[in-house]
């Protein structure tokens, strides 16, 4: 699947009662597992002891863990619990069926996807990590940019274009035209702004 060496290799099975140990588990969450999950498999440890790599700054260690999938797509609340139980960072491998579907979690809130496997590339575990994120969530860093600052202006991108197309809607839809005008004149406003970010 990966391009990495054998050294990295874990393959050790994780019992579902293993998770639940780690924090308070309420029966919801444990039928979640039970319903939605067919086992899940620490498949690989990326690291300077496992590769030929420097230990990054941020980042201890990279986790590769295999959920095998009884739906499509799991509750996020699966993902954040198997996140809890194991302190670093993790590429989430979910396969359902024969698709295969690469998840990172950039924080507790942003979470990328692909269905596109990821190279490892990078000298150390924090630009593994970086290109991870990158690659899996399609993310063009404009020159001058962190990824850091890159996902804030996206995120700040995405709300303004939701915005607009709220007002657009609410524009559209409104009768008295003096008040359609000042919509549409604040949605115009909202997209120069979003233009100005990118």
């Amino acid at each position: 699947m990966f391009d990495l060496p054998k050294s990295t290799y874990f393959g050790k099975i994780i019992a579902k009662e293993k998770i639940y140990q780690h924090g308070s588990t309420g029966k919801a969450i444990e039928e979640l597992f039970v319903t939605q999950v067919e086992g899940i498999r620490w498949l690989n440890k990326i690291s300077h002891e496992t590769i030929n790599i420097s230990q990054g700054k941020q980042v201890d260690e990279i986790e590769v863990i295999e959920i095998i999938l009884r739906v499509p797509a799991p509750d996020n609340r699966i993902l954040s619990k198997i996140r809890k139980a194991i302190p670093h960072k993790i590429l989430f491998t979910l396969v359902y069926c024969n698709e295969t579907t690469y998840t990172v979690f950039y924080d507790s809130e942003t979470s990328y996807s692909s269905c596109t496997l990821p190279k490892m590339i990078g000298s150390d575990t924090d630009s593994i990590w970086e290109n991870l994120i990158i690659q899996i969530g399609n993310i063009s860093i404009t020159e001058g940019r962190t990824l850091d600052e890159q996902i804030v202006v996206n995120t700040e991108h995405e709300k303004l274009t939701r915005k607009i197309e709220k007002l657009e809607k609410q524009a559209m839809s409104e009768k008295q035209p003096r008040k359609r005008w000042e919509l549409a004149e604040e949605a115009r406003k909202l997209r120069n702004d979003s233009e100005d970010l990118i």
